[in-house]
């Protein structure tokens, strides 16, 4: 019988917390926004098909595949072989958007061959394998995507702890509006925007900012929290790759928007919203104003309390 694996978007950096913050979101409506992996049985040997909205962003030729590369990766954790996999990606994250695209089908493809086959690594060990994988596409091991695609909600990563990322706070009302244009950024060319070193200025300042915001959440200090979010480290570098932003900015605080920022990195925006009827005019505008071609999407999201997980109906995901 087949079975179905879900894993959720993520949004890395969050503004203030540059690889080390990652919070993972889902449409308000109860779809699902996430890659879906199904296993429909097992073969001689392992075959994957493409299916879903963004199939077409991937290469036709599936044997370097994500999925694929985890299945290989994941025997050699194991130290044995394992039988093929009858597989299919449905693939509903653009890739290249900002969306934890390539996170979340490692994510997906990792935790659906620790269930499939009765859990033989624990949760800090999967955790670990992600990130390697993860590390094989951006360039380095970083957990901002790969953690709450895995384990929901927000997480802060913890640096050279074995307990790797821990959860945080977070205010139930607030909105996060997600919106791809449709274009494409390379994570790699992304990252390659920002300094090998940071003058001292700027590492105190990011520092206080993450510091002020944890502080924030765990005190439910709202306007604190808010106030926080100002990215000193990536942004402003990466402001030639997306030269709207400061437009889109001032635009969306008129209508509501407590803050926008770039979703890992880049092109899809985060407008956080303190109220429904703000993020709906929010992402109105953005759907109107932001959108570029038939790729672009644009959704009204809360934080997602769960990671990865099987799912009942993969029809539901966008």
């Amino acid at each position: 019988m087949t079975q179905y694996y879900y894993a959720p978007a993520s949004t890395g950096n969050l503004s203030v917390g540059f690889d080390l913050l990652g919070a993972a979101f889902e449409p308000v409506d109860g779809q699902l926004l996430g890659d879906v992996l199904a296993i429909h049985g097992e073969a001689v040997q392992s075959r994957l098909r493409l299916s879903g909205r963004y199939q077409h962003q991937l290469p036709a030729d599936t044997d370097d595949n994500l999925v694929l590369r985890c299945y290989r990766l994941f025997q050699q954790r194991l130290g044995k072989p394992l039988p093929g996999l009858e597989l299919e990606l449905i693939k509903a994250l653009p890739v290249g958007s900002g969306l934890g695209s390539s996170a979340c089908s490692i994510v997906v493809a990792c935790y659906a061959f620790n269930h499939y086959f009765g859990e033989p690594l624990s949760q800090s060990e999967l955790l670990q394998l992600m990130a390697e994988a993860e590390g094989g596409v951006s360039g380095s091991v970083h957990y901002d995507n790969v953690a709450p695609s895995y384990l929901g909600g927000l997480q802060l990563m913890l640096p050279g702890s074995r307990q790797l990322c821990r959860a945080l706070p977070w205010f139930d009302h607030w909105r996060v509006v997600l919106s791809y244009p449709g274009t494409t950024l390379s994570t790699k060319a992304a990252r390659a925007a920002i300094p090998a070193q940071l003058p001292l200025a700027t590492s105190i300042a990011f520092a206080a900012g993450l510091s002020r915001f944890v502080s924030a959440l765990y005190s439910q200090d709202e306007a604190d929290a808010m106030a926080a979010l100002n990215d000193v480290v990536a942004e402003p570098v990466r402001l030639h790759l997306m030269p709207e932003l400061p437009q889109l900015r001032s635009a969306l605080q008129a209508l509501g928007a407590a803050h926008l920022g770039i979703s890992g990195a880049g092109p899809t925006v985060f407008a956080l919203c303190p109220t429904d009827c703000a993020a709906r005019d929010v992402a109105a505008y953005l759907t109107q104003h932001y959108h570029k071609n038939q790729d672009a999407m644009t959704h009204l999201c809360r934080l997602a309390p769960k990671g990865a997980r099987l799912v009942k109906d993969p029809n539901s995901c966008n």
